[in-house]
């Protein structure tokens, strides 16, 4: 869908760039428009998740057209960034459950701390873990590259909001959420 409705690819130009036939690209197509179209009318949660391929670009400084006043309310409390330390151009990691640590960062956009992710090693529950941690150390939004489907209902189960950011640095992060 992101290929044929957002990059206008033809259906043949994007089965080929994704590797699969016209015919299974264009059921692929039809089910995520029937997924989007039932969430929205069921004004469901419609979330991103952040393929390899898919690499988002932070807006440019001083863009603020492209924020509203409830994305500035939902902006409120301390951010968590999933991130191995804490220099300004390491990567946002991919996974949430299994980070190595989190930033914390607080309203004004300093960072508060850096810690390790209790969940990271584990074999089960790893985003439960993480969450409750999180959620000790005040948080309510959280940055990360990619959030599973577990991730996602504890989340929304604690009232944090998942942040999808794969390929930002901490930094983009940063300026990013924390307008």
């Amino acid at each position: 869908m992101r290929l044929t409705d957002g990059h206008n690819y033809n259906i043949e130009e994007a089965a080929k760039k994704v590797g699969v036939s016209r015919s299974t690209a264009g059921r692929m197509l039809e089910r995520a428009r029937r997924a989007i179209a039932l969430g929205f009318e069921r004004r469901a949660p419609v979330y991103l998740d952040a393929s390899e391929e898919l690499i988002l670009t932070p807006p440019e400084p001083g863009d603020e057209s492209t924020y509203s006043e409830s994305q500035a309310l939902l902006s409120t409390g301390s951010l968590a960034i999933a991130c191995e330390n804490t220099k300004p151009g390491s990567p946002v990691e991919r996974m949430f459950g299994r980070a190595t640590g989190f930033v914390i960062i607080d309203s004004d956009g300093t960072i508060q701390a850096h810690v390790k992710n209790p969940g990271a090693n584990l074999k089960r529950n790893a985003a439960n873990t993480a969450i409750k941690s999180l959620k000790e150390h005040g948080v309510s939004r959280v940055v990360a590259g990619r959030f599973g489907s577990e991730a996602i209902k504890t989340l929304a189960s604690e009232a944090m909001q998942p942040l999808v950011a794969n390929g930002f640095s901490l930094k983009q992060a940063i300026e990013l959420f924390n307008r």
